[in-house]
């Protein structure tokens, strides 16, 4: 959590909710002065239904340019991204394909050396 300051003498929090978008949202938990004479901790619901709205604008300001820039650099950049993409999955493709042959190797030694030690006369 990131703690933020209202316009106003109400202490908040930045919360981080849990989505596809981790949209943040402004929470208003604590009045720094103890009156409720700011917007931001008004018990008003016409004050709050207003602080809400401006805070979903900005947050919908915030996706709206995410997508923008993510079709710009799409166009832009595609084609590299996507050679990148490529390479990293031919890459860790052999890599994950090594692991498994030495696993198997490792696997096999242990059960032999397993067989050696159950044999031995102690």
């Amino acid at each position: 959590m990131v703690k933020n300051e209202c316009e106003s003498n109400c202490e908040c929090v930045e919360t981080q909710r849990n989505s596809e978008n981790n949209n943040v949202a402004n929470e208003c938990c604590e009045m720094t002065n103890k009156t409720n004479s700011s917007a931001c901790c008004s018990n008003d619901p016409i004050t709050e239904a207003k602080s809400l709205l401006e805070r979903s604008f900005f947050t919908a300001l915030t996706e709206v340019h995410v997508e923008k820039l993510k079709k710009q650099i799409e166009t832009e950049w595609g084609t590299t991204i996507d050679k990148a993409v490529d390479l990293t999955i031919k890459t860790v493709a052999k890599q994950w394909q090594a692991s498994l042959s030495k696993s198997a190797a490792n696997r096999e030694f242990y059960n032999e050396l397993e067989k050696i030690f159950k044999t031995a006369k102690v």
